[in-house]
């Protein structure tokens, strides 16, 4: 017995180059360090907590290569449904925490501990920190708190006013010329179909480049055409998932290297366009800065003035200027500002910039102005498309809209919008059926914190499993299914489940969220107000999406039919009787 098996046991290794004993020396100490290293990782779980379940990875590598390349946030939704809401991988050296429980995601999000940035070469490599998606620490903190500032002077609130009416009056400009390119696009295409991304692009990324930059483009200009293209392409390029961020070695071979050097082309002349345009805002600046030390000094020179006819009553004071007596101020008035309120991001910063901090370096302003820009186009374009392809397919829900939007005026305000639940429902639907960041924006944990019997160590990624929350089927039946009602309650008004999370949620949460909203709701509302959209006859789009940053439709076609004005108006007067 034994005889024979010394004989199987030399047939198996007689295909290695080594002999069996050569090989055991090899493999055993091999398990021995491995064996070693989960000891010493799982040693202190009694006392501190253990670490979340989860699979099993390949040495160095993790569960990087069991990943969907097309649709990692599948892969991580059906590990969510085997190991429940929380769950921990390795991702190259980088731990990563999976949430899909929205009830975990708003716990571990309120903290403090959890508002820092995964270690990706994203966000340290790419980025270097700096600007808000990727910062952490003293700079986010400070600069989330100064675009808020600017955002609420600038209209972003629920409550009805001046400032709000301006801030509509500018997104509607972007609005309409969309609406516009959309009816000349109509008439010289065959049959009216033709893509409706580039007008989107361009009139929704101007609406962006006005509140950030104070400027916009024409659509053919060459910086645009540029900056519209490296949009499309580096949403695609940089995904959270993606091997290079986990895997330095990597990041040289050649496809990989050829993707890098385009992202790290593209943002040296992003910023070169971006100093270009903040330049000229700071010599527009410096110019109302001289004006407000001119009046000032003259102002102060009538102060001098009054105080020498006080002090000498008896001399015949100089006759005084025109101009001078039109500086004269009460004590009551309010001191004049060095320059009026800012229109536009660029100028809130360059304003309140304090020299030789870090706060306000030149790479924080070029790349805080990237991030602005970026969140503003890249989330709001991919949800438009995804809602004028849904629309195309839905066409109950499509008509529905109709009866509701073609009674308004032809421009339809967020007056008039917002009232309609199902509108607000029907955009809401295809936020959840198409979750456009599925697998949120990355956190880190700042040092070791632990979470009910969970131990997160320090350094770990945390990510925020949208996907898997918006299609759970126990929250949301048939998932796959579009059904705007489920944001409806039963008497008709618009109400959201705690387990929708477009915006994320906690300190991280979007701050630009009711933009968003506005701007979503005045494309919407004034598209479908305007046309009616059907998906070309013969075609299928893909509705699985592609996914980098965002996950974005692949390009699609519809037919854009114009629809008659003030239908419904004229189908309802009475006749008048002569």
């Amino acid at each position: 017995m034994s005889a024979s098996f010394a004989t199987a046991s030399a047939s198996v290794f007689d295909w290695l180059p080594l002999s069996g004993h050569s090989f055991c020396l090899l493999v055993v100490p091999g398990l021995l360090i491995l064996i070693i290293l989960w000891l010493c990782d799982h040693q202190y779980d009694r006392v501190l907590g253990r670490p979340p379940p989860g699979p099993w990875g390949l040495p160095w590598l993790g569960y990087l290569l069991f990943l969907s390349r097309r649709a990692p946030h599948k892969s991580l939704q059906a590990l969510a449904r085997r190991y429940g809401g929380i769950y921990q991988l390795r991702m190259g050296s980088v731990k990563a925490v999976i949430l899909s429980d929205v009830t975990l995601v708003r716990e571990f999000f309120r903290h403090e501990v959890m508002a820092a940035r995964a270690p990706l070469y994203l966000t340290h490599g790419i980025m270097g920190g700096y600007g808000i998606i990727c910062a952490a620490g003293p700079i986010w903190k400070h600069q989330r708190r100064e675009l808020i500032d600017w955002l609420k002077a600038l209209g972003m609130t629920r409550r009805p006013g001046e400032t709000r009416s301006r801030l509509e009056q500018r997104i509607g400009r972007g609005v309409d010329e969309c609406v516009q390119l959309y009816e000349t696009d109509a008439d010289v295409s065959p049959s009216s179909e033709f893509d409706p991304v580039p007008a989107l692009q361009h009139t929704l990324g101007n609406i962006i480049n006005d509140l950030v930059f104070g400027v916009t483009y024409e659509r053919q200009d060459p910086d645009w055409l540029y900056l519209q293209r490296l949009q499309e392409e580096g949403v695609k390029l940089i995904g959270v998932s993606g091997v290079v961020n986990f895997l330095p070695w990597l990041r040289s071979l050649p496809w990989n290297r050829r993707n890098i050097c385009f992202l790290m082309e593209g943002k040296s002349r992003t910023h070169a366009i971006y100093d270009r345009i903040v330049e000229s805002c700071e010599n527009k600046l410096k110019e109302l800065q001289e004006q407000y030390q001119e009046k000032q000094r003259q102002r102060q020179q009538q102060q001098d003035l009054q105080q020498y006819q006080q002090q000498n009553p008896q001399q015949d004071p100089e006759p005084e200027s025109g101009s001078e007596q039109s500086l004269q101020q009460s004590p009551e008035q309010k001191e004049e500002k060095p320059v009026a309120a800012a229109a536009a991001a660029q100028e809130h910063f360059l304003i309140n910039r304090v020299p030789f901090s870090e706060l306000y370096c030149d790479e924080q302003l070029r790349h805080l102005l990237a991030d602005l820009f970026g969140a503003g186009v890249d989330t709001s374009l991919a949800t438009l498309r995804w809602f004028l392809l849904y629309m195309a397919r839905e066409q109950s829900s499509q008509r529905r809209l109709h009866e509701l939007l073609l009674p308004l005026s032809a421009t339809p305000t967020l007056e008039e919008l917002q009232p309609l639940a199902f509108l607000r429902a029907c955009i809401s639907e295809v936020q959840r059926i198409r979750s456009v960041v599925p697998l949120g924006i990355p956190h880190g944990a700042e040092r070791d914190f632990t979470v009910g019997k969970y131990r997160i160590a320090a350094g770990s990624m945390i990510v925020s499993l949208q996907w898997a929350i918006h299609m759970d089927p126990a929250v949301w039946p048939e998932p796959e299914q579009f059904r705007p009602d489920r944001f409806l309650n039963a008497e008709g008004h618009y109400s959201a489940p705690p387990q929708f999370i477009p915006f994320q949620t906690g300190k991280r949460m979007c701050p630009g969220d009711e933009l968003a909203r506005m701007m979503l709701t005045l494309f919407a509302g004034r598209i479908l107000r305007r046309f009616h959209v059907e998906m070309v006859p013969g075609c299928d789009a893909d509705m699985e999406g592609e996914c980098g940053i965002t996950l974005a439709p692949a390009p699609y076609k519809l037919r854009f039919t114009k629809l008659p004005p003030m239908e419904l108006q004229v189908e309802e007067q009475p006749l008048v009787q002569a």
